[in-house]
């Protein structure tokens, strides 16, 4: 039987919003009171948020969970308008920080959307508003995943939300860093905390015309520390995010020989989250890449399994455990056994509790060649036939194959574009659900007690 509350899970980044339909066709509000049309009441942007029901779908990895919003009225959907999804930026602890709708830093405010934090332990969601800007003509530039929460020194029941964004003027190595905090929001409401960053500490080549240090994941650690990641250059690292003096900011590469330069407007056919990913796995930041993958001259059963570890203090990568060809984990026993397709690995995960474990996606796909006709015109276009998706949990230092499942039931495309967070915020259910039952244990201790001293 699957553990009902696994310590992490892969988790798939968009969030799905939807209504909840009785089978008469009526819906029902939050208080289980059917209601119709007539009776909705206008909400804010972030009554509506919050009025969702959050709806984890949770299993076990190699299995993949989800998390899906539901609209506890018909006229609640309406009101969402244009919001039928959410894009998990990333997780901290027990909270879920979602983009919800097309908002991102810099968008027209007309798109609506906000950031919505799910509060896992309580089920409970938190509306943020987006960040102060022009609603018109937005001034601000996003510079992609880049929201993350990390803990507030002063209160350990608190948390800060971070952004990160340039100027659409300007742009980098100014930017801006916004926080909101917990703290704040409980006693005033809550407020964005700006602080002006003259220059970023990148490299000269990162900040324009051709190259631009874009983010495609974050985390943050215990010790405060929060790490903006571009999979292709390097880590920008942040200490001390409310100081007076302002945030404490520095920067890393990735491993020497491992920078990709690509032009920022063909940046995304890379896929960075298809060939490479990035950690804190058990205390340490931990890098892993498919070396070989963005060359169309390798060979398929050459690309290289790599990975790295980033020094406590943030200036050495080394190497974590030893290349691995792609080859070399076909031809591995557990692989044989599991008769599973030998194709390339893509969109490595690793695992957060586990040293040398990661967990990767096998795509078998069929390509149809493109049908001519008599005069050499195509009239068919060549076609990609998705025939069947993997996940294996793979031990790198073993080269073995731990566990696999097919991750649809027959093939789907969408496995292709890298889509899943490795995140332990159910393991903040489970404690939540042992303080529970040690409350009810002891209230009804203490409930005999009474009826015992009362006889």
């Amino acid at each position: 039987m699957a553990n009902p509350r696994p310590p992490y899970v892969l988790l798939e980044r968009v969030v799905f919003f939807g209504g909840r339909e009785l089978p008469d066709g009526t819906w029902k509000d939050a208080a289980g009171i059917v209601i119709g049309w007539s009776r909705a009441r206008l909400l804010s942007r972030r009554e509506a948020m919050e009025a969702m029901e959050p709806h984890p779908f949770l299993a076990d990895p190699p299995q993949v969970s989800s998390l899906r919003m539901m609209s506890p009225t018909p006229a609640h959907a309406q009101q969402l308008g244009s919001i039928r999804d959410g894009d998990i930026a990333s997780t901290h602890k027990g909270i879920v920080v979602i983009y919800a709708g097309f908002y991102r830093p810099g968008c027209s405010d007309d798109l609506g959307g906000c950031y919505l934090l799910y509060d896992a332990p309580t089920n409970a969601l938190t509306a943020i508003p987006p960040l102060p800007d022009s609603p018109r003509f937005p001034t601000l530039l996003h510079l992609g995943r880049t929201a993350v929460l990390v803990d507030d020194s002063r209160s350990a029941d608190d948390y800060i939300l971070a952004d990160i964004v340039t100027n659409s003027g300007l742009g980098l190595p100014e930017a801006t860093i916004f926080a909101w905090s917990s703290l704040t929001m409980k006693k005033s409401g809550g407020e964005w905390v700006k602080s002006s960053i003259p220059r970023l500490p990148l490299p000269a080549h990162l900040c324009g015309p051709k190259h631009l240090f874009q983010i495609d994941l974050a985390f943050s650690l215990d010790s405060g520390r929060i790490c903006w990641v571009d999979l292709l250059q390097g880590i920008l690292f942040c200490d001390r995010i409310l100081a007076p003096d302002g945030p404490k900011l520095g920067f890393i590469p990735l491993p020497t020989g491992y920078c990709i330069d690509v032009h920022h407007r063909l940046r995304h056919q890379m896929m960075p989250l298809a060939r490479r990913s990035m950690a804190c796995v058990s205390g340490a930041v931990k890098f892993v890449a498919l070396v070989g993958l963005e060359d169309i001259h390798c060979p398929p059963n050459e690309v290289m399994l790599k990975t790295w570890v980033l020094s406590p203090d943030f200036k050495e990568w080394k190497e974590d455990s030893r290349s691995l060809s792609v080859e070399e984990m076909w031809a591995s026993e557990s692989f044989k056994q599991m008769g599973l397709p030998c194709v390339v690995p893509v969109s490595p995960v690793l695992s957060l509790t586990q040293d040398g474990v990661m967990y990767t996606i096998l795509n078998v796909i069929e390509q149809v060649p493109a049908q001519v006709d008599e005069f050499g015109i195509v009239v068919v276009d060549d076609d990609l036939v998705p025939i069947a998706n993997y996940m294996i949990r793979f031990d790198i230092r073993r080269n073995k194959v731990l566990s696999s499942t097919k991750i649809s039931q027959h093939g789907e495309l969408q496995w292709l574009i890298p889509n899943l967070i490795a995140t332990d915020f159910t393991a903040y259910l489970q404690d939540h659900q042992r303080a529970e039952e040690a409350g009810k244990v002891g209230a009804s201790a203490k409930g005999k007690r009474k009826q015992m001293e009362y006889y």
